[in-house]
């Protein structure tokens, strides 16, 4: 179903490219990000680190428009940040290395106030490809949920701003998140919540 779905999208992202002066374009580069955590009755036990965590974007973009431009994209993006736990019954807290990847689709709304200079933003679906199990391991004890810890599908969104240099776009986009990654659920607690944040430094090409 997820590949299905990322090959919808590319071919949506193909197809308007065909028809548009605009074209088609690949692009990668890092996303530096940490996990906003509210814990409920549960945050002296559980809380977020500003830690942040290096991972990697690419995919491809599609442009429709010059002065003002609608831009789809499809991206391989891995995430996460660092939690920390304190063990049931007290003791040292744990701080814990949190990975995912998703499939996210940006659909940014831009603006070229000057030739050589973009301002962007626009929401960001999200489709979970993979996560570790860290985080869920250390909460087994806070929890019945043997399941994964984030959810399959998230909204988010991103906002930035981008040169051209020498046929290259540079962009640079802060990103939140407008829902819970976090699905599980603890006993005679509130539901534990978590969004990512962070910033995404890219480097495009276009090719079409």
């Amino acid at each position: 179903m997820k590949k299905l779905f990322a090959a919808l999208i590319a071919l949506t992202l193909f197809s308007v490219s065909a028809y548009s002066q605009s074209g088609l374009g690949i692009k990668g580069g890092v996303n530096l990000t940490n996990i906003s955590t509210d814990a409920g009755s549960l945050k002296n036990n559980i809380s977020e680190s500003l830690d942040t965590k290096t991972g990697f974007a690419f995919g491809i973009w599609g442009r429709i428009g010059d002065k003002f431009y609608l831009q789809p994209e499809i991206m391989v993006a891995t995430k996460g940040g660092k939690v920390s736990v304190t063990p049931f019954g007290g003791g040292s807290p744990e701080l814990v290395d949190v990975k995912y990847t998703n499939l996210d689709i940006p659909v940014m709304i831009g603006f070229k106030p000057l030739g050589f200079l973009r301002v962007m933003g626009g929401p960001v679906a999200s489709v979970k490809l993979s996560e570790d199990m860290k985080l869920r391991d250390a909460l087994a004890e806070y929890t019945t949920n043997t399941g994964e810890a984030f959810s399959n599908s998230t909204w988010g969104y991103q906002l930035g701003a981008g040169i051209t240099l020498l046929g290259f776009d540079i962009d640079l986009r802060r990103e939140g998140g407008l829902s819970d990654i976090n699905i599980m659920n603890f006993n005679n607690e509130d539901k534990f919540s978590q969004r990512p944040a962070g910033w995404q430094l890219t480097l495009a090409k276009k090719i079409l």
